[in-house]
């Protein structure tokens, strides 16, 4: 990387430039795959609602971590896409340590409500503390992105001292886009959960398509911005 291209400083904007033209240089394929398993996902969490199915849970897991996985590896892109060994094992364990520290100011949150809160009430403070924890991880988006595609080259740090002198743009391009996109599916996702929920037929199957969209668009957009930032490092337009 050169020098000129280490100082170019990216407005909000550039970012969200840069974010959709990496989403729409995945290819179709990988889409429509991503697709099949939020729905799975979405219809296997509603399957289960209520129950203490751990090992539901751990399937939809399994199945987030080897997806997004996929999708930062087909992005680039990466020959194999699909490749079982050490780079997944080391995302797979950055991804899941991600999601805990984002658990911790959720139950805060959720602590501090009183019981029988309003489903908007939970939702509001979910959403905010969740978004609180993200933002404080964003930094690490092109680690991630490099721990998926198999650069060894960049550690934790080097996520921050690329975004340094343009984080708060960063920042802006992840509320912008992504964060709507997480608003919505949190909150249908609580919907689905809800025990008091009377969802049922055609109203059902909307919230569970829209959420899964929802979801998608959130899964792909992030990694798509990941996959942007970790571009810096290489002096790299994204596509």
């Amino acid at each position: 990387m050169t020098p000129g291209v280490r100082r170019q400083r990216r407005g909000t904007g550039d970012w969200i430039q840069l974010m959709l033209a990496e989403a729409r240089g995945v290819p179709p394929g990988y889409w429509v795959m991503s697709g099949l398993v939020v729905i799975g996902i979405t219809l296997m969490r509603v399957a289960t609602a209520g129950s203490a199915a751990m090992g539901a849970d751990v399937v939809q897991a399994l199945a987030l971590i080897l997806m997004t996985y996929v999708l930062y590896r087909a992005a680039v892109p990466v020959r194999p896409v699909v490749r079982i060994g050490p780079p997944l094992i080391r995302f797979g364990a950055a991804w899941i340590a991600a999601i805990l520290f984002t658990l911790v100011p959720l139950a805060i949150a959720r602590a501090l409500l009183p019981a029988g809160a309003r489903l908007a009430d939970l939702w509001l403070w979910a959403f905010v503390a969740t978004t609180i924890a993200n933002l404080v991880l964003l930094p690490l988006a092109p680690w991630i992105a490099a721990l998926a595609i198999g650069d060894r080259q960049i550690g934790p740090g080097g996520g921050w001292r690329l975004l340094r002198r343009q984080f708060g743009s960063f920042a802006g391009a992840y509320l912008a886009v992504v964060s709507p996109c997480f608003a919505v599916h949190l909150m249908l996702t609580m919907l689905l959960d809800d025990p008091a929920s009377t969802l049922s037929g055609t109203a059902l199957i909307a919230v569970v398509f829209v959420d899964s969209a929802a979801s998608l668009a959130q899964l792909v957009l992030s990694v798509a911005l990941g996959t942007a930032a970790w571009r810096l490092r290489e002096g790299k337009p994204a596509r």
